[in-house]
């Protein structure tokens, strides 16, 4: 019988022994490369991970669905990245404890991987370059918030329209105060 060692993790013995995702499980994530299953990319960060064997892969994905409540899906790639390899996906809100989650999944894997959380490496959407993955990288590359990822990525629709070269069919709100406003500043009403 195995006697628990009391510096490991406990959340490691729900599904891993020591090592068993050393040399499988690879010291780089890849963050919002990938879209969000189930909801929206403004609430939702998916995390990959890249896994050199299916049966780990799966084991992953079932220690992270049942040792984390802040994680809203996690799930397997259909098929091989390159041979062998696959890739498990991570949801978590997208909120300001993202990278405290995020460092809390990695040094809990730290004894099955054999990766101290400060080896880790990231990269944001399709950029090329990886970073180390500390706080603040990830404050500057990652939107945290719903609010963020919008303002960044999310364009109004007239902004489509104008740059199309169409007409914008947004109407403005009509109130006193505002036809007050426009027609001081000399537009129609």
């Amino acid at each position: 019988m195995k006697q628990k060692n009391n510096s490991l993790p406990s959340k490691l013995f729900k599904g891993f022994e020591v090592n068993d995702l050393k040399n499988v499980l690879h010291d780089k994530v890849h963050i919002d490369e990938f879209n969000s299953k189930v909801g929206d990319d403004d609430q939702n960060i998916v995390v990959s991970f890249m896994v050199d064997d299916r049966n780990a892969a799966e084991d992953l994905i079932d220690f992270l669905e049942r040792g984390y409540d802040f994680i809203l899906d996690a799930d397997l790639s259909t098929s091989e990245v390159r041979p062998g390899s696959y890739l498990v996906f991570v949801e978590i809100p997208r909120r300001s404890k993202f990278f405290d989650e995020l460092m809390e999944i990695l040094e809990d894997l730290r004894a099955a991987s054999n990766i101290n959380p400060t080896s880790w490496k990231f990269r944001y959407l399709r950029d090329v370059n990886y970073y180390p993955l500390n706080k603040e990288n990830v404050l500057k590359y990652v939107p945290i918030s719903p609010r963020i990822y919008r303002e960044r990525f999310m364009t109004s629709l007239d902004e489509v329209r104008i740059a199309a070269g169409m007409p914008i069919k947004t109407k403005s709100v009509k109130n006193k105060l505002l036809n007050a406003l426009r027609l001081m500043a000399g537009l129609p009403v």
